[in-house]
């Protein structure tokens, strides 16, 4: 309603009594404030407000649904993190249980993340290293592997970290090793009853097993330190050339990765980490 002055106001009245002397007395009252209502035109701003609080409050009481929080996985960030040509053991491991050996030592001893479950170990397998593997297969493998890995709870399954005997089996995977076949031993002892063996013989075959023994890559680097090798630091890479060119030995990076790092626990090797990122190894 827009603002009234007094005359405007004494007009309306008069017009309200003059509209309410029209009926019964009874009813003039009434009449008289209907008029009002009419000549200030109240009854029409009263029906337009309602709707309008009403939509007001329908708006400010909608309320709007959280968003469930993510989980985040360590396989995502492993995967990114993890440098695929550092280890080429994982590509050339026959075994699933190898691989995912390989990976739960690289998560730990690289990366510090302490056990995966069989499904992220397929993960990094898979997206990393390009081997096709399933998480049902790395389950099997590990699930039968007790004596290597320890096994925990996680949410609905089980996450696997590497045990110290699961460590001395990777350091020595790989060692040549070349026993007789049984198929040709069988052939031969029904073919010919086997000689007596001698005194002489006995010794000759003791000097050629000891001959024949394979050395471990931690054996090795320990022969290296004896002969001074390490009195200035060596990387990774050039004590791998020196055992295979100096001493025919053709060891696997992560072999050898794995026997230093254990030579560095035995305080036999100290070893720093150089500008390029790599460890430099020399001996205290």
């Amino acid at each position: 309603m827009s603002k009234q002055t007094v005359p405007d106001l004494k007009e309306l009245f008069k017009q309200a009594a003059e509209s309410a002397a029209q009926v019964p007395e009874s009813m003039q009252e009434a009449a008289f404030n209907r008029a009002i209502d009419l000549l200030t035109g109240g009854g029409a701003d009263s029906n337009n407000e309602t709707p309008k609080a009403k939509v007001t409050k329908s708006r400010t009481t909608k309320q709007q649904r959280p968003t469930p929080p993510k989980d985040d996985s360590p396989a995502e960030s492993l995967v990114e993190a993890i440098d695929s040509t550092q280890h080429p053991g994982v590509l050339s491991a026959k075994k699933v249980l190898d691989r995912a050996l390989m990976v739960l030592q690289i998560s730990l001893n690289e990366h510090g993340v302490d056990g995966l479950t069989p499904a992220e170990i397929a993960t990094v397998l898979t997206d990393k290293f390009r081997v096709s593997t399933t998480s049902a297969a790395v389950r099997m493998a590990l699930g039968d592997a007790t004596n290597l890995v320890n096994r925990l709870p996680r949410g609905q399954g089980f996450a696997y970290r590497i045990m110290g005997p699961g460590e001395e089996y990777l350091a020595h995977l790989g060692e040549d090793e070349k026993p007789s076949s049984p198929s040709k031993a069988k052939k031969k002892s029904k073919s010919r009853k086997p000689a007596k063996k001698t005194a002489a013989s006995n010794a000759s075959t003791k000097t050629k097993s000891k001959t024949n023994t394979t050395v471990g890559p931690k054996a090795a680097i320990g022969s290296l330190i004896d002969s001074g090798f390490f009195s200035q630091v060596k990387t990774g890479p050039e004590i791998k050339t020196h055992l295979k060119n100096k001493r025919g030995l053709n060891f696997e990076t992560d072999q050898l990765r794995m026997a230093l790092l254990r030579l560095v626990r035995e305080e036999k090797l100290e070893r720093d980490e150089n500008a390029d990122g790599s460890y430099e190894y020399k001996k205290p």
